[in-house]
């Protein structure tokens, strides 16, 4: 490489033909590289839970070939059992902690049988459960206030003293009742189970970040204040009346905060962890009034007309009985055989929330003895979006960690998947916000726990747009910062950063398969990587049919299946993405070198236009071009304004825009009305080319052209 080298392309501009402005210039900066991926490692895709009898139709051979069609790297296997508040039977072979009643704390065998391969594998409910809402089929309900005094909520007694080595203090427990609007409270009424809190603390809020309010005294703990007899210091169990203040308080969220529990358990009870942490049958919240008539503003309910309550933690104590038939994973021998991964390392989640690390444990002593091989154990998914806190998140990852080391010394371990880190929309009180202050938390109760040194990535999700009313026309356009803000955020934590998911919207829209999508699918791969990330993982790999959010139909995903399941439809962004595999990067991997691009488009016209310039292992240089303007053409002027352009020989040009594709909206049956590959051309040096509005275009230069620079 020279010591200095720029390669200048002439465009017209945002406008049409007609209308040609003054030439803009195109840099790229042959002596600025920016980053290195392997595509071999660095982009990939994510497979996931589905409903019961959904695995087969998907992992047919026919459509295991489509798959791998897209070109695409390592596998994500994603755990839908940690969003729907299930425990994972990774193995449907195990042993429950009460045998004879087939329940209590499952563990799966880590023993592979060749016999007897995992071909499925199911979530469990948890009947314990602490939270109205779920962020999977969001199907269950709190049993807080479901109205039942035989049903009652426990914590997780893997964050109590004989697991955490610490204090219960150190990890405080809570539920949060959310009235949805402030209301008149002066009087709680508690109906304790086994074991129940000795000390606690009833505290009120109306706004702020009240789901991951800290420790009294702590930063957060502005968000919540006492009630006037609000402290309890020798609770005494079952049913328990409390008169918080003379008048009531107009309250929107009450939240319990539990600091010692009473070490008891219901008589008959065998297991250790039936004595710890916290349980509640049931709670009533309102106003007493001058009659002494008490007037309860909680709505018990065993399904979503509940009043909404949030839990700290939840016991993953279940029976056999609690198996949910709308959590089928794929099993972790059918992942290893089927072909999918290509033979690469995967990235694997581990259970953290809902399970128990023996299970996560012996989820990974499993992979480690079996055909799949594991690169990443990504512990935990969506703390964040379940209102994890940050401290009793390091202590369940910190007995995980250990675990898994002994048994997997070279793995790399990490997590947790959040949500989201975007913080455009400030006024999102749950889970977009700023992470950097959970992180920090995270990392201090690890370092507490001597656990520091396994946790060697960070991951996050990326679905930047919620409202999927809006126009992708003027989204898209603002995607490209929004992921720039996020990850300026993330790299000088020092962390090697992993997108677990990544799609347009976390609500199926149509969108997710029409063009729009597309495009975005294959700038954000393209750009995290550019811009120094790790591995970028699309969502999801496997064929899937439309779903309907907010009156839109959609869904993640690049192939939709065929009425009767054996066969799929290639969609927009099965295209795009085999773009960036077949055409951007070299499918046979290898280091490719991201190189530094300028242009001076007026910074009204800068969102309209992405471009990403590859040094590829033969040498040869590809350029991937993002029109977002829906309107506009841009015209390339010049290949060759230079005496010793890289494209001075000519290129090879791939474009795909509305010619190619075009969706037909019909409700569920919503189909590709027009749906044709890329294009592809040879182009002379010397000759224009023609960027279409809306679309992704890829310019590679011919190899021999690019071996003298």
């Amino acid at each position: 490489m020279r010591a200095f080298g720029f390669l200048i392309l002439l465009l017209s501009g945002l406008l049409s033909a007609a209308e040609l402005p003054k030439p803009i210039v195109l840099t790229i900066d042959r002596n600025h590289k920016i980053a290195e991926f392997d595509p071999k490692s660095a982009l990939g895709a994510g497979i996931d839970g589905h409903w019961d009898g959904e695995t087969e139709k998907m992992y047919t051979p026919r459509n295991v070939q489509h798959m791998l069609g897209a070109g695409l790297g390592p596998l994500s296997i994603r755990l839908r059992t940690e969003l729907a508040i299930d425990a994972w039977h990774w193995n449907p072979r195990g042993v429950w902690s009460d045998p004879k009643h087939h329940q209590g704390y499952w563990t799966s065998n880590a023993k592979p049988d060749p016999s007897n391969p995992i071909l499925l594998s199911h979530g469990y409910k948890l009947p314990r459960r602490g939270n109205t809402l779920d962020e999977a089929n969001d199907d269950g309900y709190s049993r807080i206030d479901d109205g039942d005094p035989s049903t009652f909520w426990k914590s997780n007694p893997y964050l109590a003293m004989p697991y955490t080595g610490e204090p219960d203090s150190r990890h405080p427990q809570w539920v949060i009742l959310d009235f949805g609007k402030a209301v008149p409270i002066n009087t709680v009424r508690i109906q304790w189970a086994e074991p129940y809190a000795k000390k606690f603390t009833l505290e009120y809020a109306n706004n702020g970040r009240v789901y991951f309010g800290g420790h009294p005294g702590g930063f957060f703990s502005r968000v919540w204040k006492r009630f006037p007899r609000g402290e309890v210091t020798l609770g005494r169990g079952g049913k328990q009346e409390l008169r918080l203040s003379n008048q009531p308080l107009k309250v929107r969220f009450l939240r319990i905060w539990m600091t010692e529990g009473s070490g008891t358990a219901p008589l008959e009870a065998r297991d250790t962890r039936d004595y710890l942490g916290f349980s509640i049958r049931e709670i009533s919240a309102g106003q007493t009034d001058e009659k002494g008539i008490f007037h309860d503003e909680v709505s018990h309910a065993a399904n979503h007309m509940q009043s909404v309550t949030y839990a700290s933690s939840t016991d993953p104590w279940h029976r056999e009985i609690d198996r949910d038939p709308k959590v089928e994973q794929p099993g972790i021998d059918l992942i290893a055989r089927c072909g999918i991964t290509r033979g690469l390392p995967a990235m694997l989640s581990v259970p953290v929330f809902y399970d128990t690390p023996e299970n996560a444990v012996a989820l990974a002593a499993y992979a480690e003895r079996s055909r799949l091989h594991v690169g990443r154990y990504e512990l935990g998914e969506e703390p964040d979006g379940q209102r994890v806190a940050p401290g009793d998140f390091g202590a369940l990852y910190a007995q995980a960690a250990r675990g898994i080391r002994k048994i997997a010394p070279h793995g790399i371990l990490g997590g947790p998947s959040f949500v989201t880190v975007d913080v455009d929309h400030k006024d999102d009180k749950t889970y977009r916000f700023d992470k950097r202050w959970w992180i920090r938390d995270f990392q201090k109760e690890l370092a507490r726990q001597d656990e520091t040194k396994d946790f060697q990535f960070l991951s996050f999700e990326w679905y930047p747009f919620d409202n999927v009313e809006g126009k992708e026309e003027i989204q898209i356009p603002l995607a490209e910062g929004m992921l720039k803000r996020a990850m300026a955020r993330l790299l000088p934590l020092g962390l090697p950063l992993v997108i677990s998911e990544a799609n347009y919207s976390v609500f199926p829209c149509r969108q997710e398969v029409d063009l729009g999508g597309a495009l975005l699918n294959a700038e954000v791969a393209a750009q995290f990587l550019a811009c120094g990330g790790s591995a970028d993982f699309f969502y999801s790999y496997e064929p899937n049919k439309l779903e309907e959010s907010s009156g839109s139909w959609g869904n993640q995903m690049m192939l939709m299946q065929s009425q009767h399941g054996s066969s799929s439809v290639p969609l927009a962004t099965f295209h795009t993405l085999r773009m960036l595999t077949q055409e951007w990067m070299d499918s046979r991997g290898g280091p490719h070198d991201v190189y530094a691009v300028k242009n001076d488009l007026p910074k009204s016209d800068q969102s309209h236009l992405s471009v990403y310039a590859l040094r590829r292992p033969d040498h040869s240089w590809s350029l991937l071009l993002i029109n977002k303007d829906a309107d506009h053409s841009l015209r390339l002027t010049g290949l060759s304004p230079l005496p010793d352009s890289l494209f001075a020989d000519g290129c090879r040009f791939t474009t795909y825009s509305a010619k190619q594709y075009s969706w037909f909206s019909d409700g569920k049956k919503g189909h590709p009305l027009r749906n044709l590959p890329p294009e592809h051309r040879e182009i002379l040096g010397n000759q224009p080319l023609v960027i279409p509005p809306w679309s992704i275009s890829i310019v590679q230069s011919l190899p021999t052209a690019g071996k003298t620079n």
